[in-house]
């Protein structure tokens, strides 16, 4: 009986947490990604991004690295924003286009428009964008 009595209290020790260790994971570790997305929504002011005209267009067809939206997204922030991206989301897609959620390690938020272009090997460009600093 006594066993038990010790198993009881030794479960209760365990799956206990004090109320600061709650408050101190919520405020600091856990990311508030409802958040991010709500910041990202309100991002109306967009800049264009590449612009390319047809000739353009038919030269970069065939760079593999046009190909791969993820690169395309990279390259743009590290050679064109001389930004590093820390993490990215994609929030909407359609056949031709995604809209994805960056977040660089300056804490910048963007909003960002990519453009597939089917006639041209599908090749990926970024369309426009729009940032924010990224709010506590």
């Amino acid at each position: 009986m006594k066993f038990q009595i010790f198993c009881l209290v030794l479960l209760c020790l365990i799956g206990c947490e004090t109320k600061d260790s709650i408050h101190s994971l919520s405020s600091s570790s856990v990311v508030d990604r409802d958040k991010l997305v709500d910041q990202f929504l309100i991002i109306h002011d967009f800049n264009s991004g590449e612009e390319f005209d047809t000739q353009k267009l038919k030269e970069i067809q065939n760079d593999s690295n046009r190909q791969d939206y993820k690169k395309v997204l990279d390259d743009f922030f590290t050679q064109h924003l001389q930004k590093e991206m820390e993490s990215f989301q994609t929030i909407n897609k359609s056949e031709h286009e995604r809209h994805i959620l960056v977040i660089t390690k300056d804490r910048w938020l963007y909003r960002v428009s990519l453009k597939q272009w089917p006639d041209n090997n599908n090749i990926w460009t970024v369309d426009m964008y729009g940032g924010l600093l990224q709010s506590q």
